[in-house]
């Protein structure tokens, strides 16, 4: 059976087992060393769905970001989490930014099976792609350019953003300084501007590096985010070669889960 009829047919698979497909194929096509200099490590299917799960997805109509978005893998494990909740939203909106022309089409086919999955529940389901750079669509968009009206506020953010680090004197430093970002490296510049785009109450989850949680480079990314965002759980693995094993990444990874709205200094959940 080829990919295609695999992911048409529902008995081969959950929504997640079935786009998983285009994540294994669009691998296979891509550069290894374009995927190095762009930090392209997609999500596997277990880290997906973990992530997706810790959504507490508050509103009935639910509008969701996924930057740098690959194939859309994190994008399907939380539209069939929202699918499968005793009371599921009653609409769903995603957004897709991606950058890279050859992942787009993997986007449109993985949007189609996500609006199959919510049709057969009775959840309506708007999807959207935007070939663009996140970050210079997400400057332009809180600065409030007309061009980039497409993207808007959102309820929900899920991220695997690129890692690599960003020079002094880089077009994207001078693009994140224009609102009052400043980082070192790509994975904290998509964050900062990612709860810049969520309305009050919104959640993110995102898998990243540890390095974030400690050092000077990154006190300045800490100070601003921790001033936003509520932190409820993170999530931490046993080994460095855990999360991305199929890309034999060894880094240490981290999964966070935050909401936008005043930290009480509640316990947060360590896993």
């Amino acid at each position: 059976m080829t990919i295609q009829a695999k992911l048409t047919d529902t008995s081969s698979g959950s929504l997640v087992q079935r786009g998983d497909l285009l994540r294994v194929a669009a691998t296979k096509r891509l550069d290894p060393v374009l995927r190095s200099e762009m930090g392209q490590f997609f999500t596997p299917p277990s880290v997906a769905e973990l992530m997706a799960s810790m959504f507490e997805l508050r509103r009935k109509t639910v509008r969701l970001l996924d930057a740098g978005a690959g194939v859309g893998s994190l994008t399907a494990a939380w539209v069939s989490e929202a699918c499968h909740r005793e009371q599921p939203p009653r609409e769903l909106s995603v957004t897709l930014v991606e950058l890279d022309p050859n992942l787009i089409p993997h986007l449109d086919t993985m949007l189609d099976l996500c609006r199959e999955e919510c049709e057969q529940v009775g959840i309506a389901f708007k999807g959207t792609v935007i070939r663009a750079d996140f970050i210079e669509a997400g400057v332009n968009a809180l600065r409030g350019y007309l061009f980039d009206s497409q993207i808007e506020r959102f309820d929900c953010a899920i991220l695997n953003p690129p890692y690599h680090k960003i020079g002094s004197d880089s077009q994207t430093r001078r693009q994140i300084a224009t609102i009052g970002i400043e980082t070192s490296n790509l994975y904290t510049a998509f964050l900062a501007v990612t709860i810049r785009l969520l309305e009050p109450g919104g959640e993110l989850v995102a898998i990243t590096p540890r390095s974030f949680c400690n050092g000077s480079y990154f006190a300045p990314f800490r100070k601003d985010f921790l001033g936003t965002m509520a932190l409820h759980r993170i999530h931490v693995f046993e080994s460095r070669k855990r999360a991305f094993s199929e890309d034999a990444v060894l880094q240490e990874n981290v999964i966070v889960h935050a909401i936008k709205e005043q930290n009480t200094g509640n316990p947060v959940m360590i896993s």
